[in-house]
């Protein structure tokens, strides 16, 4: 069921190694979180443009607490720090609520990404059985 609470994230990544570097990278990190990370992640999604050097995330979230939690948890794993290594988050594109917590977060860490927000849910749906 879809929601207003809910929070879909778009990330754009710059390569800073070849495409099949990010997709390990990223590969590992996702299967942490699956296994690990907050409950509140409902699913993530990596695309790659080997020819722009640059990569995609579509990340769905029950809502601003599991973005934070989310964070909060997977920012000291190694398999983050392997994804920095390999590419840089360039912009982040909130589609959904955007709570002061999430900006008090932002606020205080080292994110230099570009901020794009005030994306409010207008409707769609969602088919039963679908993550």
């Amino acid at each position: 069921m879809l929601t207003n609470d809910r929070l879909t994230i778009l990330n754009l990544y710059e390569l800073k190694a070849p495409p099949d570097h990010f997709a390990r990278a990223i590969g590992a990190l996702a299967r942490r979180v699956e296994a690990e990370g907050d409950p509140g992640v409902l699913s993530c999604r990596f695309f790659v443009n080997a020819s722009e050097g640059t990569a995609r995330g579509v990340i769905d979230y029950s809502g601003p607490a599991a973005w934070i939690g989310h964070h909060d948890i997977a920012m000291g794993w190694p398999e983050m720090s392997a994804l920095h290594e390999v590419a840089t988050l360039s912009e982040v594109v909130f589609l959904g609520p955007m709570t002061s917590e999430i900006q008090a977060w932002i606020d205080n860490s080292t994110l230099s990404a570009r901020i794009r927000r005030g994306y409010a849910f207008a409707g769609g749906f969602q088919r039963a059985g679908d993550p």
